[in-house]
């Protein structure tokens, strides 16, 4: 299985015909002072399985490693990709919630996806320091 898409977005849904809605990607998150608290985002991931890979239970982990390499977080699950003809491959979309994320420093934050123990993507989230009253609201944990 491959990773074809992943971002980190404010929200995300799809719809009953199969469309991806994505509302607010970034990677950095700004905060006023430490430790911090993200309220929600979402990991959004587009995953391909080719046709040997279908109808057979895959293992989906998720790890967040903070600025010294430390995993502030690991989710397992499992998932069975389904659909398509014969020979075709299959694409899924996984939107995974992240709420009330603790953010101890600042630095450069890794979010790595593993599908059946094997290193697919990372993603980086860079949190910075701002003083109180500068830069968007918005953006601030």
């Amino acid at each position: 299985m491959q990773v074809r898409l992943a971002l980190l977005a404010d929200y995300a849904n799809v719809t009953a015909e199969g469309k991806l809605n994505i509302l607010g990607t970034f990677d950095h998150i700004a905060v006023s002072r430490f430790p911090a608290i993200h309220p929600q985002m979402q990991l959004i991931l587009r995953l391909e399985a080719r046709a040997a890979e279908k109808d057979r239970s895959h293992t989906l982990e998720i790890r967040l490693h903070d600025p010294d390499g430390k995993t502030v977080f690991d989710i397992k699950g499992e998932m069975v990709p389904r659909g398509g003809g014969p020979g075709e491959s299959v694409a899924t979309n996984q939107i995974i919630g992240i709420n009330n994320l603790a953010l101890e420093q600042e630095g450069e934050y890794t979010i790595a996806v593993f599908i059946d123990n094997d290193l697919k993507t990372e993603l980086p989230l860079t949190v910075s320091h701002i003083a109180s009253g500068r830069g968007n609201p918005s953006a601030l944990a």
